[in-house]
């Protein structure tokens, strides 16, 4: 009979291991995404920038198509940020869960008592990552709209006075 357990809870662990693996690819898939939209953002609002700074027919009263068009930018890169973020965040959540459970599984095959103590420092880890994940995406985020701001403004500042 503990042989049969003990057979099912290695089981158990197997299936636990491929989906981490397959969880993890996953967040690097969102992380790589992520970090390519923002290279690709920060790319295309130099270029931008780029284009006002040099003095070209574009005068004062025209300052609204690279604002917009920064504008429209701006918002279209956040909302696929956000949503590649927000993905990342919920498949480190779930993977973060699914170690947790491979954790306690080991504990439970290395001492298989009726009772188990209560693992507080694992779940208080997973609530200290949980908060610096979440910390991590506010200061990006803040950051990213500080830049978008500082963009807009130089839309204007640019072609209507000069460096």
């Amino acid at each position: 009979m503990d042989l049969d357990i003990e057979a099912l809870h290695k089981n158990h662990k197997h299936y636990l291991t491929l989906i981490n693996e397959i969880q993890l690819k996953r967040t690097r898939h969102e992380e790589a995404k992520a970090a390519t939209l923002t290279v690709g953002y920060v790319i295309s609002q130099g270029a931008i920038l780029i284009s006002i700074s040099n003095r070209s027919a574009l005068q004062c009263y025209d300052w609204i198509v690279p604002f917009s068009l920064s504008l429209l930018l701006g918002i279209v890169y956040f909302v696929t940020f956000w949503e590649a973020v927000n993905r990342w965040y919920h498949l480190q959540c779930n993977l973060d869960l699914n170690c947790l459970d491979a954790e306690a599984l080991l504990v439970r095959i290395r001492r298989p008592t009726p009772e188990l103590p209560d693992q507080p420092p694992l779940e208080a880890e997973a609530a200290v990552r949980l908060t610096r994940r979440m910390s991590f995406i506010g200061v990006l985020i803040v950051a990213l709209m500080g830049f978008q701001g500082v963009m807009l403004y130089a839309c204007r500042s640019f072609l209507c006075h000069g460096f």
